[in-house]
């Protein structure tokens, strides 16, 4: 569990022990996000990274990717950025993968899991590269397009184009 989240749970805690009974969706939603704006102003982004990876592993969370993005941006901490997207990346294309070769031999379940999984790997991309752009970072806004373009049509056996002087 992320120092996030144990804080999350106890502020669920303290908050039905107020109320007297369970907090409603709506509550639970206001104190999470409350906590998670606290914890941007107060600039805990490693912490908030490390429960973006953990909660949004495969899927999810673009509005908590996009806000924290946003806040690294005004902070022009571009390798948070990396750090966040990059990691995201990485686990949602190891799930792609894991069922990429059943759904080319056209097994209907990892067909649509391989789906959802490839959305979440552009959401993924979709963040870095606004984040890149948000940095006028033109030489990484270039990678991540061939990079998605290279995802996108599943070449293995290519690797992406090479940008610059690499």
């Amino acid at each position: 569990m992320t120092s996030f989240e144990s804080t999350l749970d106890d502020a669920f805690d303290e908050l039905e022990a107020k109320l007297g009974r369970p907090p409603n969706s709506d509550e639970e939603a206001e104190l999470r996000e409350g906590l998670f704006l606290t914890w941007i102003q107060a600039a805990r982004f490693d912490e908030l990274i490390q429960y973006m990876l953990d909660h949004y592993e495969l899927e999810g969370g673009f509005g908590d990717a996009s806000i924290l993005s946003d806040a690294l941006k005004r902070a022009g901490d571009l390798p948070r950025i990396e750090t966040l997207f990059g990691g995201l990346l990485k686990s949602r294309k190891r799930a792609f993968a894991r069922v990429w070769k059943q759904a080319q031999e056209a097994h209907i379940g990892a067909m649509r899991e391989s789906a959802k999984h490839m959305a979440a790997v552009m959401e993924a991309y979709a963040g870095l590269y606004h984040g890149y752009w948000s940095m006028q970072n033109e030489e990484g806004m270039a990678k991540v397009k061939a990079e998605m373009l290279h995802y996108q049509a599943h070449r293995s056996d290519q690797r992406p184009p090479r940008q610059g002087n690499e």
